[in-house]
């Protein structure tokens, strides 16, 4: 027999319970048992099986006494527990289970107390609008249960729904709704109990609150103080109070506290603990925050204000104002508002104004002030200054100085012009004489700047510009050397007054005067370094007498001429004739300027030569030697034939013939010319009618001399005396031809005056 198994029906091991929210606090509600029937069957076919709800465990085991209003179901009991049979009526099979019933209670929400913001900070008048945190009320409703929520609406409708709740609570700006009021405002709470889900439902009222109403920060006027105590620091005291009742505004029932940072004042941290004796710590402006708060609602508004310090007008040293005045008294009159510009230091005179005092309490009150023009009752007087700020009325009185009456100088009273003339160190001669220069002692001018004042009262220096002896500054040297020729300098005569105590001159007192440097020039003329005198002349000198010339007019010159040191008393020319040789000076003055010149000559004397010339040579030598000398007073140089000039006597390589020589003196003071004759024989001669070499011979060997001529194979062709005309190159009438031909010589030696003899051939030339 076939055994089936069928697949009995399943109840969920847990149900969870069914939970109806309590409406009227008795633990009994009316339950639908059929919203249970999806969570039990679980998926299972609600056709397949039959579900069924009993009061007891075994009811529900057997089937029976089912319950039969399960849309309506009163329960009999909080909890009361419910049972659950699935049948399978084809199987019979069967499961059970159990669920609970829960009536639960409604949270017990606590009616909040009003919600109080104060309006926004800045809104001058307020405008009963700001930002709630609406969640600050949550412990206060719910009491402080955890498991409770709140949710907030803004009309009960909206709350009974649970539909359109406030999004974001913690930033709930109040406004109207439905006709109601933005200020004050209902709104409508929800409380969830989030375990049950049962709800129950509060109002809370929110209310802007008005802030106070101090005189706006810009109304109200800066705090403002010299800086008096330790002045330059830019610290004082100040009441910051001051001006509390007009920052209260008629407002009572407010507290003020003053503040340093904005951030303080806001949190209402750190009020200054005496803003009755406040020392600002910012300077020279610092702003000081102020909190007004209501007593009764702790609402407060913010303002501010500047306090200042104001700087005093800076002082600087005033020095004194002295005065100068001929043949003073000791009194005069002084035009103060002269030192204004000092005084002030740069300040701007319009923002700034200085009086003057004549003693110290006058000036600390600002009070008789002095005028001007104002005469001083003591020699010397100290005044005092007193500088007081336009715009902040702040005023300082530390500054002093005295005013003096001294003994004024005079530069060159006489008013004569004053021209220092010099002569040139050089003499000119590029004929500008602006570049002229030369050392001025200027103390040598004192006396004329002076012009009669005594030199040991008064200081006289010397300046290139006016601004620098104003200045009293680049004094020049005594010893001065000037740049520009004229060039206009300026003395400063000071007055020479010394302090009682340091014995330095304190006296400002002074007089300025031009004087003009004025360089002379030199005698301008120029003499040579050497001349030459010629002496003993004979004619051939080709220089002229010497005269040595300075060229300048004796109308405008004196001349003193020396010789030799000595002063030659009768030359008083601008010229001069030397008439020996020697060192010659000549001293030329300028008549007018009286500057002088000196220069110097050597005069030295040459003259033409007496010469002498000797033939170095014997007759017949291959290399013919002549010597020229020349004596005199002259330096000679020689020439021969009209040859190169030559600084020595001696000519070389001589031909046969005679020679001209001549000696002249290198200056140019004559010459002399002399002759000489070589003795040699002609090397060939051409007897072909045309004129030249037509015949042979040996002149100036002397008339007792004899010649003879041969041919090559020692044939006697001719007898010749050296005084005849010469072989003519024929024998017995005959034409002899081209050939070399002998000779002998038979002659007395010129040098030695021995008989001699000599042989040797020459060339016959067709």
């Amino acid at each position: 027999m076939e055994l089936i198994v069928h697949p009995a029906p399943e109840v969920p091991t847990t149900i969870a319970p069914y939970t109806i929210c309590d409406s009227d606090y008795d633990g009994v509600a009316q339950f639908d048992l059929t919203t249970m029937d999806v969570e039990i069957l679980n998926g299972q076919d609600p056709t397949a099986v039959e579900l069924t709800y009993h009061v007891s465990a075994a009811n529900a085991e057997d089937g029976s006494n089912p319950i039969i209003n399960v849309g309506n179901y009163t329960n009999n009991g909080n909890p009361q527990i419910i049972y659950v049979r699935l049948y399978d009526p084809i199987t019979t099979c069967y499961d059970t289970g159990l669920f609970e019933l829960i009536v639960a209670l409604p949270p017990a929400a606590i009616q909040p107390t009003q919600l109080n913001e104060c309006d926004d900070l800045g809104e001058v008048p307020g405008d009963e609008y700001t930002m709630f945190d609406l969640t600050v009320k949550d412990a206060e409703i719910t009491g402080g249960n955890a498991s409770w929520s709140v949710a907030y609406y803004e009309t009960n409708a909206d709350a009974q729904a649970q539909v359109n709740a406030i999004p974001d609570p913690t930033q709930y700006t109040n406004t109207e709704v439905n006709g109601q009021g933005a200020n004050p405002q209902t709104l409508y709470v929800v409380v969830t109990d989030t375990d049950t889900g049962c709800v129950d439902f509060v109002t809370l009222t929110i209310r802007v609150l008005p802030n106070p109403t101090p005189t706006p920060s810009d109304l109200l006027p800066n705090l403002e103080l010299c800086d008096d105590i330790n002045t330059g620091d830019g610290f004082e005291v100040f009441d910051l109070t001051e001006n509390e009742t007009l920052i209260r505004n008629d407002e009572d029932g407010v507290t003020i506290t003053y503040h340093e940072t904005a951030e303080d004042a806001d949190s209402g941290t750190n009020p200054i603990p005496d803003p009755t004796q406040y020392t600002n710590t910012g300077t020279p402006e610092q702003e000081i925050y102020v909190r007004m708060t209501k007593d009764a609602t702790g609402c407060y508004a913010l303002v501010d204000f500047t306090i200042v310090v104001h700087p005093l007008p800076s002082v600087v040293g005033v020095t004194d104002f002295i005065q100068c005045e001929l043949f003073t008294d000791g009194f005069d009159n002084f035009d103060l508002t002269t030192k204004d510009a000092e005084v002030l230091n740069g300040q701007d005179s319009n923002a700034f104004t200085v009086s003057y005092h004549e003693n110290v309490a006058d000036a600390e009150a600002g009070m008789n002030g002095l005028v001007s023009l104002y005469t001083n009752i003591s020699n010397p007087q100290q005044i005092f200054v007193t500088i007081t700020n336009n715009e902040t009325g702040c005023s300082i009185s530390t500054q002093s100085f005295n005013i003096e009456v001294q003994e004024a100088a005079q530069a060159n009273p006489d008013l004569d012009a004053i021209v220092f003339e010099e002569c040139d160190n050089n003499m000119e001669t590029d004929g500008d004489t602006t570049n002229d220069v030369t050392q001025f002692d200027l103390t040598t001018m004192n006396a004329e700047v002076l012009d009669g004042q005594d030199e040991t009262t008064y200081i006289v220096t010397y300046y290139d510009n006016e601004v620098d002896a104003n200045n009293k500054v680049n004094p020049l040297p005594t010893v001065y050397e000037n740049v520009v020729n004229p060039q206009v300098i300026y003395a400063r005569v000071d007055n020479d007054t010394p302090d009682g105590v340091t014995g330095i001159d304190t006296s400002i007192c002074y007089a300025i005067t031009e004087l003009t440097l004025q360089v002379n020039p030199l005698p301008e003329f120029i003499i040579d370094e050497n001349y030459i005198l010629c002496v003993g002349t004979n004619g051939s000198e080709v220089l002229d007498p010497l005269e040595i010339q300075t060229g300048l007019s004796t109308a405008d010159y004196s001349f003193e001429w020396s010789y030799e040191g000595t002063v030659m008393t009768a030359e008083i020319g601008s010229s001069l004739m030397p008439s020996v040789g020697g060192n010659y000076s000549v001293t030329v003055t300028n008549i007018i300027t009286g500057c002088l010149q000196t220069d110097e000559t050597l005069v030295t004397e040459s003259g033409p030569p007496a010469l002498t010339i000797d033939v170095l040579t014997q007759a017949f030598e291959e290399n013919n030697v002549l010597q020229a000398t020349a004596l005199g007073d002259g330096v000679y140089e020689y020439s021969m034939d009209g040859g190169a000039w030559q600084d020595n006597g001696i000519f070389t390589n001589v031909f046969a013939g005679i020679h001209y020589i001549t000696a002249r003196d290198k200056n140019g003071c004559g010459m002399e010319t002399k002759s000489e004759f070589i003795i040699d024989y002609p090397l060939y001669f051409t007897p072909n009618g045309d004129g030249q070499n037509e015949t042979w011979n040996i002149e100036g060997i002397g008339s007792n001399a004899k010649i003879y001529i041969f041919d090559r194979y020692g044939k006697l062709l001719k007898q010749l005396s050296p005084d005849g005309n010469g072989w003519d190159g024929t024998y017995n009438g005959n034409a002899m031809p081209t050939d070399g031909y002998w000779f002998t010589v038979e002659y007395d030696e010129p040098l030695t005056g021995a008989r001699k003899e000599f042989k040797a051939h020459f060339t016959l030339k067709r």
